[in-house]
């Protein structure tokens, strides 16, 4: 049987939510079906060293996007995969501005992408997104196939870009299970970081205005000095968020910890993680926290609902952008011991396996 050969497309791969996401796949795809290629536009970040020795890796050394889209656009030209899978916003764009250039010269090749956010949502809170937004109503229609990784999400994209229902199936997120347990027994990577006598909670995530850390620091002045709160990331926020610590006289109650390469064992010592997000494409953070057997409390927003969190069992659900319900339910919830197997078991559906399958069928079915 001959493999299929699939070409992924990322601009570099350090420790987000997309690369993980690719670099999953890239690891886990069946061998006897597939011949992997990943194109980099520069060969950079934290996940390049995991990835596997049999991975054909085309490294297009560019710094511009404008270099990397003419580069890439010979790249295929050359390969002439089977499927084109890109996973982010402004590969996405690139690569569906210049599939009809293509098709006349590829004509076996189907265009994969999987989209990232609730389009409605980032278009409401990023004002750069409504021109982002023109462009990928147009170029969306380029791609053979969409991944959404939520129902709320292919409602969404369906709802936002009128894509028709056939072209757009939904699959989550992988967890990579075994990375996480191997994780959790480095002791050295931060336990010490959250040792204390506090109630402590967790937030993990880029330092960004989507992330709501802002209305998380108000959410800590309603609590007592019993609870202390760790976040976890690095961003272009990070001095705004400083100088609201300090302006709320935070500073014995909030630490800012700054990126580290092993989040899990922060979330295993955490008493509890918090999403404080305004919107979310889909929640890692969610997924990983429960895989360390951690009860999140999270903003019912566009990207994170029942689907995810079950009340009372995985996490809770507030209102989004309710500082004083967060809190109350920060403070309801600190004395509750939780079973962490039960925890655990609700992520089952999640692991690496179970979504690489869901991806080889609709490779597989492109090809038909």
């Amino acid at each position: 049987m001959n493999k299929e050969v699939l070409l992924f497309v990322m601009h570099e791969l350090s420790v987000g939510g997309a690369e993980r996401v690719v670099s999953n796949l890239v690891n886990n795809l069946d061998r006897e079906k597939f011949d992997i290629h990943l194109c980099l536009f520069k060969r950079k970040g934290a996940l390049v060293e995991t990835l596997a020795d049999d991975i054909t890796l085309h490294d297009l050394k560019a710094s511009r996007v404008i270099t990397a889209g003419h580069k890439l656009f010979w790249l295929i030209l050359r390969l002439k995969p089977d499927v084109v899978f890109s996973g982010i916003t402004h590969v996405n764009l690139l690569i569906g501005s210049f599939i009809p250039f293509l098709r006349p010269f590829c004509i076996h090749t189907r265009f994969v992408t999987r989209e990232v956010n609730i389009p409605s949502a980032r278009a409401e809170h990023l004002s750069r997104s409504k021109r982002l937004d023109r462009f990928y109503r147009h170029f969306i229609h380029n791609f053979d196939f969409i991944i959404a990784q939520s129902d709320f999400m292919k409602r969404d994209i369906i709802r936002s870009y009128g894509v028709d229902e056939n072209s757009i199936t939904v699959v989550n997120n992988p967890i990579d299970f075994k990375v996480i347990e191997h994780s959790l027994h480095d002791e050295k990577s931060g336990r010490a970081l959250l040792e204390t006598d506090k109630t402590t909670i967790l937030a993990v995530g880029n330092l960004r205005r989507q992330k709501g850390f802002d209305i998380l620091l108000r959410t800590m002045t309603l609590l007592n000095d019993g609870f202390h709160l760790y976040i976890l990331g690095e961003g272009k926020e990070r001095t705004l968020l400083e100088k609201m610590i300090d302006e709320l006289n935070l500073s014995e109650k909030v630490t800012l910890l700054g990126f580290h390469k092993n989040p899990y064992i922060h979330m295993k010592n955490a008493d509890m993680v918090v999403l404080s997000s305004r919107y979310e494409g889909f929640p890692n953070v969610i997924l990983e926290a429960n895989a360390c057997g951690r009860f999140v409390i999270a903003f019912e927003c566009p990207g994170v609902s029942h689907e995810i969190i079950e009340n009372n069992v995985n996490g809770l659900l507030v209102e989004c952008g309710n500082d004083k319900e967060l809190a109350e339910a920060i403070e309801k919830y600190a004395d509750i011991v939780h079973d962490e197997d039960i925890i655990k078991e609700t992520t089952a559906r999640y692991r690496v396996g179970n979504i690489v399958k869901a991806y080889e069928k609709v490779f597989l079915k492109l090809k038909k």
